[in-house]
């Protein structure tokens, strides 16, 4: 059944947003940890052997008393390389009373172990779960980018997987880079093949970036790639995809159609909700505006796991105008743009 809740609070914090900053965050970014099985060549968050991460005990006590968020995304590394990674699921489901989202990227292949996890999460009432897979081309494009020999085939195995589970929506994540720029068309055939009801809306296309998050600043990936290659690039994908109705396909559509503007002006083409209505955190409890710049607001540990405590600091705020007005690194990932895009939404762009 679904609940009217979740729906009433995000189409609530949305309004505000548009009007003013929001008092708590609708949107998380949450970093659950840095470590990874795969060797990317857009991130270099595999060569991290990170410690002294956050506990479930920790992020359960995070969660008890930071609650009011309508969409979590949570993320890695490789997020079921936690083996509490249902707990942490469960820690936000069972406070966040007003979740409509939660959605995490998987880059699929413990495949057997990615399927159980889903299916305990699937069983916890959510409104939406969203998963996302990592698939970067065809078999051979996919698995020179991932750096897994033999990862392709999990991955569509994943995807294949997930797609049966009933509650789950499932996408296949393409990240454009210089390597793969021109490659959808044979990367969905590829795909197609293994799973023949594929449709385009069943991916998620989006562009390169360097970020703190990341921790590939020093690849110079996005100076790699032709502007207007991945310009039209995106703009193929989009007409491939079509209109479509819904605040998924909206969200889409409005990311893809302002790649040209980001690319060709260095600027993000709407004001920035970093700090606004959102916000990311990462596996050591470090609060930052988003993934992209690493400008530390607070620490959960230092403020008893309260975000609100960190959110309505002053220093907080002057950060927020910071971003607001535009001294900030600026980019147009989706993590980022979708809350942007929804604060914006009554603002003249």
């Amino acid at each position: 059944m679904t609940r009217v809740r979740p729906y009433v609070a995000l189409a609530k914090n949305c309004l505000r947003a548009n009007a003013t900053r929001l008092a708590f965050p609708m949107k998380l970014t949450f970093c659950i940890t840095y470590w990874c099985n795969y060797k990317c060549e857009t991130c270099n968050i595999w060569k991290m052997k990170p410690t002294d991460e956050l506990t479930l005990d920790e992020i359960e006590r995070f969660f008890e008393k930071s609650n009011r968020f309508s969409w979590v995304d949570l993320t890695g590394g490789e997020v079921t390389l936690r083996k509490d990674f249902v707990g942490v699921a469960e820690a936000v489901v069972k406070n966040c009373k007003s979740l409509l989202m939660l959605h995490f990227p998987t880059n699929g292949y413990l495949s057997d172990q990615i399927v159980e996890n889903t299916r305990a999460i699937a069983k916890m009432g959510l409104e939406k779960l969203i998963i996302t897979v990592s698939c970067d081309g065809d078999r051979e494009m996919n698995d020179r980018i991932r750096g897994v020999e033999g990862g392709y085939d999990r991955q569509l195995e994943t995807f294949k997987r997930l797609r049966e589970i009933p509650g789950v929506e499932v996408v296949l994540g393409m990240t454009l880079s210089e390597r793969n720029v021109d490659h959808f068309p044979e990367a969905f055939a590829a795909a197609k093949r293994e799973v023949p009801d594929l449709e385009y809306r069943d991916y998620h296309v989006n562009i390169i970036h360097e970020g703190a998050y990341l921790h590939n600043e020093e690849n110079a990936l996005r100076e790699a790639v032709d502007t207007k290659a991945l310009a039209d690039a995106s703009e193929a994908y989009a007409a491939l995809r079509g209109f479509g109705i819904g605040p998924v396909n909206y969200l889409e559509r409005t990311y893809l159609g302002h790649v040209r503007k980001y690319l060709e002006t260095g600027k993000t083409p709407m004001k920035c909700h970093a700090l606004r209505s959102s916000c990311f955190v990462d596996s050591w409890g470090n609060v930052m505006p988003c993934t992209i710049w690493d400008k530390k607001v607070g620490n959960l540990r230092d403020f008893d796991y309260d975000l609100g405590a960190i959110w309505n600091r002053d220093e907080t705020a002057d950060v927020q105008r910071e971003v607001w007005q535009g001294n900030c690194p600026q980019c147009w990932t989706p993590c980022e743009a979708y809350q942007s895009i929804m604060g914006n939404f009554l603002v003249s762009r």
